[in-house]
């Protein structure tokens, strides 16, 4: 061994150019040595803490009552479903009127009236991104009027039969950096809070940035542990609410400076098991959250954490928001795919957290495209965004009105498989397995529709019953006892 480092030692006499050639052998055997550690560090099986046994049943409102009359939603690692077995898609809007941003510019507060305009519209989700920097403006002091204006909009949304998911949104780290996320006192001292590259890429790799999340998630500062308080805060709150279906425990995950593959085994997935278990004996019956992590297009990692009630979600933007290093190609079908992938692999229900667009008709050809596949992938979706300050806000861009807003099952007695919507003709198909006894398919109608017509069943007219509720903007079919399979095709009328 110890002529091995011997013969790596630079050997001066004849100039530089021998120097040199040792220094780099050195170097070169020093990324190897370090190239060797980083594997055997990646090959080590993570240990997870006990899930509490207490989160571990499916709910009714029976066994544990809830604040809201929305029925507790869970996840079978597939699915999203009810206590009765109704599948659940959840299909809606995100809000940013409760962040504090620089990145974007946050809407308005939702109000009683945006939620029944989304009722109406046929939605039955909001995603709510909420700021670590309004949490906890210092250091171990939570905001009691923050975490007070989160449930009045959770109420203003369940008071419409609109459930939310709670998203701890974090962009560039923080808003000292020109993004959103952790407050001022947790980040990286004084490093350059930009980079010289054209917007927004000055933000995302300025160095401040890639300090504070280089510090967050090798946990050097505490702010794990800050961020698990704060969401034990929130938690606790709604740990009886079921209007709140859902915490989101980190938006769009970043790896950098970290590579990505390693960053999602052994930085990621530790953090996000730590916080699961944390969360899961406070507030046992929401599910939780986890993202794919953004990676630019480079080779990610997914792993399972062993725990159930899981959802994982993508954000699904395509060519709209590519690195410029890649060519932005068409693509419709390959990120579902790969979200439907990456969700087997993770252990929790497929969902899509955000997707959207700039006005405009080539993207509003894009999303309709896109929207196509999320119901042939039978897929839930929050689009971003319902009335953000900038120019992506839904309710300006009223072309897009009938592509978003669609029919869809809402409540499916069984599990779907085949879904379909034509938002230009108004007709819907879908199938599903399942005996529907004593449980309602329930169908999303969006306002502008006010008539319907059976184009086929393969059940018997007789065996079906359908009304129009108008108030809430449903389709109710009940369905008598029949076979396990059953398809349907109803057009929608103005």
């Amino acid at each position: 061994m110890g002529r091995f480092w011997a013969g790596l030692r630079p050997r001066p006499g004849r100039g530089c150019r021998s120097g040199c050639c040792g220094c780099l052998t050195l170097a070169v055997a020093a990324f190897l040595c370090l190239s060797l550690i980083l594997l055997v560090y990646a090959l080590i099986p993570n240990s997870y803490p006990r899930y509490p046994a207490s989160a571990r049943g499916v709910l009714s409102a029976a066994r544990y009552p809830s604040v809201s009359s929305l029925p507790w939603l869970h996840s079978n690692g597939r699915l999203v479903l009810t206590s009765s077995g109704q599948q659940v898609l959840l299909r809606g809007m995100n809000v940013t009127g409760l962040m504090q941003a620089k990145d974007i510019s946050p809407g308005p507060i939702p109000t009683a009236k945006d939620f029944q305009q989304m009722q109406a519209d046929g939605f039955d989700v909001v995603r709510i991104p909420i700021s670590w920097s309004l949490l906890e403006p210092r250091p171990g002091l939570f905001s009691t009027s923050y975490l007070d204006l989160i449930k009045k909009v959770v109420a203003l949304a369940a008071a419409h039969g609109i459930y939310s998911i709670l998203d701890l949104h974090n962009i560039d780290w923080s808003a000292r950096y020109g993004g959103d996320g952790a407050p001022s006192w947790a980040t990286a001292g004084s490093l350059p809070t930009t980079f010289p590259a054209p917007p927004p890429w000055n933000r995302h790799i300025a160095p401040g940035v890639l300090a504070s999340y280089f510090v967050f998630w090798s946990d050097l500062g505490g702010w794990q542990r800050d961020v698990t308080q704060v969401w034990s805060y929130v938690a606790g709150a709604f740990a009886h609410d079921s209007a709140v279906a859902a915490f989101d425990l980190w938006n769009e995950p970043h790896p950098f400076p970290i590579p990505p593959g390693l960053f999602g085994s052994k930085f990621l997935l530790p953090f996000e098991a730590s916080l699961m278990s944390r969360l899961a004996s406070i507030a046992p019956h929401q599910m939780l959250i986890t993202e794919q992590s953004l990676d630019f297009g480079l080779p990610t990692y997914v792993g399972r954490v062993p725990y159930p009630n899981q959802i994982f979600s993508s954000h699904v933007f395509a060519t709209l928001l590519e690195p410029p290093w890649q060519s932005p190609k068409p693509q419709y079908a390959s990120p579902l795919r790969l979200l439907e992938n990456q969700a087997r692999e993770a252990g929790g229900a497929p969902w899509v957290g955000e997707i959207g667009g700039p006005p405009g008709t080539a993207s509003s050809a894009w999303i309709a495209r896109e929207m196509n596949q999320l119901d042939q992938f039978r897929l839930g979706w929050a689009y971003w965004d319902w009335n953000e300050g900038g120019s992506w806000a839904f309710i300006r861009n009223p072309a897009r009105l009938r592509i978003v807003a669609r029919a869809y099952p809402q409540l499916t007695p069984g599990v779907l498989t085949e879904l379909q919507y034509n938002y230009q003709t108004g007709v819907l198909k879908l199938a599903f397995t399942g005996r529907p006894a004593g449980r309602s398919l329930q169908i999303a109608v969006p306002w502008f529709f006010t008539a319907y017509q059976v184009l086929s069943s393969s059940d018997p007219r007789s065996d079906l019953s359908v009304r129009l509720e108008r108030t809430v903007h449903v389709l109710v079919v009940d369905i008598r006892d029949g076979p396990d399979h059953h398809s349907l095709a109803i057009q929608l009328l103005k």
